[in-house]
């Protein structure tokens, strides 16, 4: 501000200088620089650039691919718990449980004359897994047969062949594959025994799964 009877101080503005200053374009105003500064502005441009704008789009792009690998991980233990999941509720297991001798154990098959029924449901297979074998007695050793009949019992086969050591009077047989069909009939049949004393008792557990 200046007083009436005053000269204009220096570097005021006198009537009409602002107005191109409010027209000035942001070329006017590099224009207007020293080297100096314009290249101060400018290297403060590239290094806003540089250290921030840059760095913001590099985390950006680290992080959707960090969500992007994670998320498929995330997909891929769903599938494999989903396939898991689904074959364990296709698949359902079985155990019987049968009588071959309820007193001495001789030749043959015993009591258990024409074996245990295999039912087995349109599209489902039915497989013996494992074999648990118990007697009361067993004194000097016997072997015994796994066997099966056929859907009409008109012809038979062995599926293994087992042996007990002597005073063995119980056992177990697993990581068996024996695929049954529907109405086939499992059996056994001793075809050793060990010395002049009979084995007493045998009984029989099959397990298995059905899918």
């Amino acid at each position: 501000m200046t007083a009436p009877n005053q000269g204009t101080p220096d570097g005021s503005l006198g009537p009409g200088d602002f107005r191109p200053l409010q027209t000035a374009t942001e070329q006017d105003a590099k224009d207007s620089m020293k080297s100096g500064a314009l290249g101060a502005f400018g290297g403060a441009q590239n290094t806003h650039k540089t250290e921030v704008r840059d760095r913001i789009t590099t985390v950006e792009g680290s992080a959707d691919l960090a969500v992007t690998t994670a998320q498929a991980a995330a997909n891929t233990a769903a599938t494999a718990e989903s396939t898991a999941a689904s074959a364990s509720e296709r698949a359902s297991y079985w155990e019987a449980e049968f009588v071959v001798a309820s007193a001495a154990v001789v030749l043959g098959v015993n009591e258990l004359l024409i074996g245990l029924v295999q039912n087995v449901p349109g599209g489902l297979t039915r497989t013996i897994t494992d074999m648990h074998v118990a007697l009361l007695t067993q004194p000097n050793g016997m072997e015994f047969e796994l066997k099966k009949w056929d859907a009409t019992g008109t012809s038979d086969s062995v599926l293994d062949t087992y042996t007990l050591a002597a005073n063995v009077t119980r056992a177990n047989w697993a990581g068996l594959n024996f695929v049954m069909s529907s109405r086939e009939r499992v059996f056994l049949n001793v075809t050793s025994v060990t010395g002049s004393v009979a084995p007493v008792v045998l009984q029989v557990l099959l397990f298995g799964v059905m899918e």
